[in-house]
């Protein structure tokens, strides 16, 4: 970009003093020489020649002009960005799209495709990051997208899906599934999210779903497209379609049989009964395990305008030198002896400053010494955070009141596993900024696994209670058998 701004323009009333000077080097050359001694008429006639340039204005014209720069230089000129990482917490998704004939049947108006686009083309509107994928199956499955945080993308082909192009007929949503897992472990992510967007699924469907997510960190979330009551199926023919004894299919969906799927997978379910029906989030919800380590693919970045005074150093440094001719050799000897030794293995420069030379370093993914070479503390604190050293980064965060620095604090401690503070940062991001959409996403991600925790101890305490109760039991059997 090449925009131009000055970072401190306050540092330019630093040139009053400069004005101040030059008018006491003028005032001062007027009152010398034969000025003293001759009176102004007479000095008219016999100094109107130019006189030569006096010591004072040798001294002051190049004390001037490294005055000028390096006040320019400290009043921060800026006319190029640096992207600063910001850390985020992102899963990758996948959706899983139905594309069987079923989906034809009118009990939605005008159909239940229609419904499954306007439905999607939402949820993909509201993924503001990490990467998704997106699978249409019918009597096979088939990969429209691989992932990608390019929802553009997906949004234009939905449009473009309907039973009648899938090569396939038929309904496999185990297929589905199936190439919804080679997508997230062929793109190296141990943990994600599949949703599944469906008009039902058959018992034996149910069971092939759960055996292939068993092994897996994957949950699955499904979005119902359809009623209990269900309807005819009316081809783009306008005929109702009919099965092999000529009775008109009539596909209808089994509410309970979608929960308990989801539910088996540490899922949500919501079923879609009528078009005007509020989408809720279904793929920001709890994973099945609370270690989100492995959840971190892909970073955010921020733009940051770069202090381009710096290249104004040589030009003072040259200046310095020649108003000293005779340290003209010690001058540019001491420029490359205090040269900085470079200890890392990348491009840093001494023409660079410290926070430049930090974002070398943190492409080439040196972490630990970019946070040591950075000055800004929140890009030390992104640097920290990609090493590992999160309460570190939070410690740097905690400095800064903007929503996004306590979002940044809210991401570091659910690395730690602390869940609570974790959501008390969150918060704070949406006081401060209530349309940080990120920190409302993992809000809600920290009220779930919480809700989870809970639910999973409750669990727990049912599970001992009952151990409890049957050991009782059977205590009270065996004293009444030693009585008799």
């Amino acid at each position: 970009m090449t925009d131009f701004m000055l970072l401190r323009p306050l540092w330019l009333l630093a040139l009053l003093p400069l004005i101040a000077l030059a008018w006491y080097f003028r005032k001062n050359d007027q009152a010398q020489g034969w000025h003293t001694v001759l009176s102004p008429e007479i000095a008219k006639f016999l100094l109107a020649q130019q006189q030569p340039a006096t010591k004072s204005n040798n001294f002051f014209i190049p004390l001037a002009c490294i005055w000028l720069l390096a006040t320019i230089a400290l009043s921060g000129p800026s006319f190029s960005y640096t992207e600063r990482p910001v850390a985020s917490i992102s899963q990758a998704k996948v959706m899983v799209l139905d594309m069987s004939l079923s989906m034809r049947a009118t009990d939605l108006k005008p159909n239940r495709l229609t419904q499954l686009r306007f439905k999607s083309t939402d949820i993909l509107s509201s993924i503001k990051e990490g990467e998704i994928g997106l699978v249409a199956y019918a009597g096979d499955a088939f990969v429209i997208s691989p992932l990608t945080t390019d929802t553009s993308t997906l949004l234009n082909l939905l449009p473009n899906l309907s039973p009648e192009i899938m090569p396939v007929k038929g309904s496999k949503p185990t297929a589905g599934i199936r190439q919804a897992i080679e997508l997230l472990t062929n793109a190296g992510y141990q943990q994600g999210q599949i949703l599944l967007v469906t008009d039902g699924i058959n018992p034996a469907q149910a069971d092939s779903i759960n055996a292939l997510l068993a092994d897996t960190d994957y949950s699955l979330s499904i979005l119902g497209i359809g009623t209990a009551q269900g309807a005819p199926i009316k081809l783009r023919d306008g005929q109702f379609l009919k099965n092999n004894q000529g009775t008109i299919v009539v596909p209808q969906l089994d509410v309970r049989l979608l929960q308990d799927t989801a539910q088996a997978n540490s899922g949500q379910v919501q079923v879609i009964s009528h078009g005007s029906q509020q989408l809720t989030d279904l793929f920001n919800h709890a994973s099945r395990f609370n270690n989100s380590q492995n959840n971190q693919k892909t970073e955010l970045t921020t733009e940051q305008r770069n202090d381009d005074g710096i290249w104004l150093l040589p030009l003072i440094a040259l200046l310095t030198a020649f108003s000293f001719r005779k340290e003209l050799f010690f001058s540019f000897f001491l420029v490359f002896l205090l040269q900085p030794e470079s200890s890392y293995a990348a491009d840093t420069s001494i023409w660079k400053n410290s926070n430049e030379n930090g974002a070398l370093l943190y492409q080439d993914e040196k972490y630990q010494q970019a946070a040591d070479s950075f000055s800004d503390a929140n890009w030390q604190a992104s640097a920290l955070y990609k090493a590992g050293e999160y309460q570190q980064a939070i410690d740097l965060w905690a400095d800064d009141t903007s929503s996004d620095s306590a979002y940044n604090q809210g991401n570091a401690l659910m690395q730690l596993g602390n869940i609570d503070e974790a959501t008390k940062a969150y918060e704070q991001a949406l006081r401060l900024d209530p349309e940080n959409n990120d920190a409302k996403a993992n809000l809600e991600v920290t009220k779930k696994m919480k809700q989870q925790q809970k639910q999973q101890q409750g669990d727990k305490d049912q599970d001992g209670q009952n151990q409890q109760d049957g050991q009782n039991q059977q205590d009270g059997q065996d004293q009444q058998d030693s009585q008799n």
